[in-house]
């Protein structure tokens, strides 16, 4: 083959390879049916993905009144997942929420949030090479509830959970019956005004206090009881930037946990409603202040990775 050949030739897959690296850098909204209703997600490849090579899948849910594009930009896990190695999908819930309660009793059945994110998963790795033992949930606020009803419905499917700026749902104890040992992260602010930290009651229509969410330490005692977990906790602060007024960070660890699970909690002491580290994208009225110490990806990419749903 004449020399001239030879190099178009190297140049062409060249370029062919330049341009199948931008394409598979790009997010792309895609959409499945579920319950008879097309639902859409956001999915991004990072550049280093290779069919053949399986990667981590990362599903991140956005808060009520959300939406996949907002919790990717909110989050940058795209950057994340192209320095780290893994896929990452940001489910849209119907109404811009999601039905973390479907059906427990008093609550509406459909759409059954959790069967929808256990479709996406599988629909994702019939088309892309992904470590089915490697799969996690990551949520804010109304997302972090539907992370951890996730955690009661699938755990045997999803290696590690993430919960921001939620607390355990009400029905949490009752309704968490499966007894698989759970990875989990909590990260909350103690000043957070829309789920607050000692938890949130209402009144029902007989003048009866009903609770809605656990407070932060009751949900965290919740899985450390479950995962068998000993009752002493390591604490440590972290240090404070300089940044980040009126805040600061110490984290709760459990010991000791059965097949050396995780239970961890990130309190952001003063810290709002809100993803630490990412101020200006969440309004000041809802998210208060926002602790610079640290950055809500890196600790929950950090607590996932290496994690597997053999504990």
């Amino acid at each position: 083959m004449p020399r001239t050949m030879k190099v178009q030739g190297i140049f062409i897959s060249l370029l062919i390879g330049i341009a199948i690296q931008n394409v598979s850098a790009e997010q792309s909204r895609l959409s499945l049916i579920h319950e008879g209703t097309a639902r859409s997600y956001q999915l991004y490849i990072p550049v280093s993905y290779q069919l053949g090579k399986p990667m981590p899948l990362l599903i991140v849910l956005h808060g009520r009144n959300g939406s996949g594009q907002r919790m990717s930009q909110l989050t940058s896990f795209n950057s994340r997942a192209d320095q780290f190695g893994f896929i990452v999908v940001y489910p849209e819930g119907v109404g811009k929420g999601w039905n973390y309660l479907h059906g427990i009793a008093g609550f509406k059945e459909r759409p059954n949030d959790s069967e929808f994110l256990l479709n996406i998963a599988d629909k994702i790795k019939s088309e892309h090479s992904i470590d089915a033992e490697r799969i996690y949930v990551a949520g804010i606020s109304n997302g972090g509830f539907m992370a951890q009803r996730l955690a009661c419905y699938a755990p045997d499917k999803i290696a590690a959970f993430a919960s921001v700026a939620a607390g355990g749902y009400a029905a949490l104890p009752v309704d968490c019956k499966i007894s698989t040992p759970v990875n989990i992260l909590y990260m909350h602010g103690t000043a957070d005004s829309k789920v607050p930290w000692n938890g949130l009651g209402i009144e029902d229509a007989n003048g009866n206090q009903q609770r809605v969410t656990m407070s932060i330490a009751n949900s965290v005692k919740f899985w450390a009881s479950r995962n068998q977990c000993s009752p002493t906790v390591n604490a440590r602060k972290i240090p404070s930037q300089g940044n980040s007024p009126g805040t600061y960070v110490i984290v709760f660890s459990a010991k000791k946990c059965i097949e050396n699970v995780e239970v961890v909690l990130y309190a952001i002491i003063g810290g709002g409603h809100n993803w630490p580290g990412v101020p200006d994208i969440i309004s000041t009225s809802v998210a208060g202040r926002v602790n610079m110490d640290i950055h809500a990806s890196d600790v929950i990419w950090s607590f996932f990775n290496g994690k597997n749903i053999n504990r």
